[in-house]
């Protein structure tokens, strides 16, 4: 069954066709450099007029179709989410505890792993020149969204100072 666009492929490929045309002709032309730069800014100046008229006219054209369609299926959109609202809160209801339950597991780990790391990391930045001494600053491994960016349980960390340890 063939599908009947109104003739827009057609005319799309027209004009694409017209353009690369025109671009080769011009390019293969035998004229000065500077006469072919004014004669390509003056026709590509044509050209997205033509186009942007074109892009209007199928707007115009498109317009009425795509608000049916969005009439067609907005009820849908709306059934699947009121049926799917109550699933997906379901689920953050169960992954949530296993979630802050992995969280405070592994945050003992990731400080003493920042303890250890931290002066090797501190004498590393020192021999570079202070360059890469933000890579010391703790932050979110967790991506959390909770509005809090210092430790993997979203609680404030302390900045671990190496002087500190040394006492």
């Amino acid at each position: 069954m063939a599908n009947d666009d109104g003739g827009g492929s057609f005319a799309l490929g027209f004009l694409v066709g017209g353009m690369v045309g025109a671009v080769i002709g011009i390019m293969l032309a035998p004229r000065a450099g500077a006469e072919m730069r004014a004669d390509l800014s003056d026709r590509s100046e044509a050209w997205r007029s033509r186009a942007e008229e074109m892009a209007a006219v199928m707007r115009q054209r498109m317009s009425p179709t795509v608000e049916n369609v969005r009439e067609r299926v907005r009820p849908t959109v709306d059934s699947v989410r009121e049926r799917i609202n109550p699933a997906v809160e379901t689920i953050r209801e169960r992954v949530n505890p296993a979630v802050a339950s992995v969280r405070q597991r592994v945050n003992p780990a990731v400080e003493s792993m920042r303890e250890r790391v931290g002066p090797v990391m501190e004498q590393v930045a020192s021999r570079i020149g202070g360059g890469g001494r933000d890579i010391l600053e703790p932050d979110s491994i967790d991506g959390a969204t909770d509005g809090t960016t210092d430790g993997v349980d979203g609680s404030e960390t302390p900045q671990q100072n190496p002087e500190d340890k040394q006492a």
